[in-house]
């Protein structure tokens, strides 16, 4: 990385005057290197030994310079650097020499001539050790320090790729990390390559609201407080597990936590974190040297996922060990609990977000919905219990909803969000497959289609009331708490043809406004034991992820009257029928089965 510092008059400032500011430091102290080179470059005799003086004068000068700068509170990003690393001065100009073939050209050359070897543009470790070093045990500190598993070569140095590379630890070149380039001459801001998969979050900022567990983010607070204000003093971090699904709100508890405690939260995205480098620091050192940089809690998202394998599982078990290496607060961030894999015990703490119930999630509607004009005749209560969703997709539903009725207002429908589009925004936020196994109908039949017996009629009005109200009897008169399982409606329609029985679940949608798919038979029904069973299974999974009505058509074939085990296939239908209905008191929506009479 390239960059311009401007020529300053520094003959005219001065000398014990503080640095102005970054660049004028690293002015500064280029003096010193170009009179450390000239000195090593020049023959025996009086001219050396008055290089020698100017060597020593020019070094007293920009130590003291950089004294007085930090009595004066002048930010110098290499000192704040040095300060929260622990550097020693020594290693500071091993950093600064480095630093200064990434600022002019020049210095390739010289750097080249120093070495006696054409093209090497980089400085070697010997080199660095013996222009950084004052005397010969400083030279010999340096050598220690550039030894792979040091400081300088985790987070701040990387061998240049595609030099060679000698067998000799002494002899391998050194390069400034880009991150710590920028940082210096440029800004304290991530870089594009980190931006990926980094974010700052400022405690200037104020979080998005709380939908939800505030008990959780007040027990969090007072734990932390005790935590840190105990008479334990521990130099290892202290590990904060939050788990929970995608969306339930953990970045959200972090957030109000980092602006209650005055702390920047760093979230880093493990799905987004490149694989480990062979050359110069790996992704998880780049995290810790960020979070030092910019004094942040770090936080690791998606650290432990339902999809790794076995082999990423280890891997996340030996990260934990190395989390514990870390200084303060570490949170973590997953969607299974990382007790499993915690074999050593190395989270200090794990807790739940669990998904918001029954008025708790109305609630989070109502609260996301006052930033958002919504029409008056939306039913919270009838959305919180028909889509359980988390508080992620709650947002992206309000937002997908306030798009479609902007849509709206552009053909010259303009007004509020409308139930309908609160509807179709929250299907929208729903993932399944249950398009492989089932075809989805789109219902236009109304009540007035509909030629039944009042007696049938009010059947059909009562089961679409039992799921249009079911918030109020579920969760307002306390019955879920009463049912594990079980609260679903089916319902079977049984007659000749034509008597309107697929005419009737088109009307069952319509009224509830809610998603049909007729299951296609032809892809459950299996010759082979068990996949009958496999198949109905993956049919409810899908299903349980869709918030749709299922409607079996002709379900004469799936379902038959358990009988007398005679042989083997009896026993087979009978368990294909026991589990089917296992599955159908477990579904929490609507099942619809159509049953056809034939006379002969």
């Amino acid at each position: 990385m390239e960059q311009v510092i401007p020529k300053r008059n520094l003959a005219s400032a001065n000398a014990e005057a503080p640095y102005a500011d970054g660049i004028e430091y690293v002015q500064g102290w280029l003096q010193w290197l170009d009179a450390g080179i000239e000195w090593r470059m020049s023959p025996d005799g009086d001219a050396r030994a008055r290089l020698a003086e100017r060597l020593e004068s020019a070094f007293r000068r920009s130590e003291l310079r950089t004294r007085l700068s930090e009595e004066a509170n002048v930010f110098l990003p290499l000192p704040y650097l040095a300060r929260i690393f622990g550097l020693t001065k020594l290693e500071e100009r091993m950093i600064f020499i480095c630093l200064a073939i990434e600022i002019d050209r020049k210095y390739e050359g010289a750097f080249e001539l120093l070495q006696e070897e054409r093209g090497a543009a980089y400085p070697r470790r010997d080199l660095v050790a013996s222009l950084a070093g004052r005397d010969e045990e400083e030279r010999f500190q340096a050598v220690r320090a550039l030894r792979d598993d040091g400081l300088l070569r985790r987070f701040f140095l990387r061998e240049p790729a595609g030099v060679r590379k000698y067998e000799t630890t002494i002899n391998r070149y050194c390069r400034l990390d880009e991150r710590i380039v920028r940082f210096i001459l440029d800004s304290a801001s991530l870089p594009p390559s980190m931006e990926r998969y980094m974010s700052l979050l400022s405690p200037g900022d104020q979080p998005p609201a709380l939908l939800g567990h505030e008990d959780i983010q007040a027990k969090l607070r007072k734990w932390i407080t005790r935590r840190a204000s105990g008479s334990e003093v521990s130099n290892s971090a202290l590990i904060i597990s939050l788990w929970g699904t995608e969306g339930a709100g953990k970045k959200t508890q972090l957030a109000h936590l980092g602006h209650y405690f005055n702390e920047p939260m760093l979230f880093v995205d493990m799905t987004k974190v490149p694989e480990e480098e062979r050359e110069g620091p790996d992704a998880l050192d780049n995290v810790f040297r960020e979070a030092a940089i910019q004094q942040a809690l770090p936080v690791l998202c998606g650290f432990l996922l339902q999809e790794d394998s076995e082999a990423m599982r280890n891997r996340k078990r030996e990260l934990l060990d190395r989390l514990k290496t870390m200084s303060g607060i570490v949170f973590v961030l997953s969607e299974q609990p990382c007790q499993p894999i915690d074999l050593r015990s190395r989270i200090d703490l794990e807790l739940e977000i669990p998904p918001l119930e029954g008025e708790k999630r109305s609630d989070a509607w109502r609260t996301l919905a006052a930033a958002y004009e919504v029409d008056e005749s939306v039913d919270w209560g009838i959305l919180a219990s028909r889509f359980v969703f988390s508080p992620g997709q709650m947002s992206n539903a309000m937002r997908t909803a306030r798009t479609l009725s902007e849509w709206r207002q552009e053909e010259g429908k303009s007004g509020p969000i409308r139930w309908s589009d609160m509807v179709e925004a929250c299907y929208k936020q729903l993932n399944h497959h249950l398009d492989a196994k089932a075809k989805r109908l789109t219902p236009k039949k109304r009540w007035e289609d509909l030629v039944l017996p009042e007696a049938q009629t009010k059947k059909l009005r009562h089961a679409c009331n039992h799921i249009q109200y079911k918030h109020t009897v579920y969760g307002l008169w306390g019955f879920d708490k009463k049912l594990s399982y079980g609260t679903g409606v089916s319902l079977l329609f049984s007659g000749p043809p034509g008597t309107g029985k697929t005419m009737a679940a088109e009307v069952v949608a319509k009224e509830l406004d809610m998603e049909i798919y007729k299951i296609d038979l032809s892809q459950i029904i299996s010759k082979y034991i068990g996949e009958t069973e496999k198949n109905l299974r993956e049919i409810f999974d899908e299903a349980e992820k869709s918030c749709a009505i299922l409607f079996f058509d002709e379900a004469d074939a799936l379902f038959g009257k358990r009988s007398e085990v005679k042989d083997s296939h009896d026993k087979n239908a009978n368990t294909e029928v026991a589990f089917l209905l296992q599955k159908i008191e477990e579904y929490g929506e609507y099942r619809l089965w159509r049953r056809t009479i034939c006379k002969t």
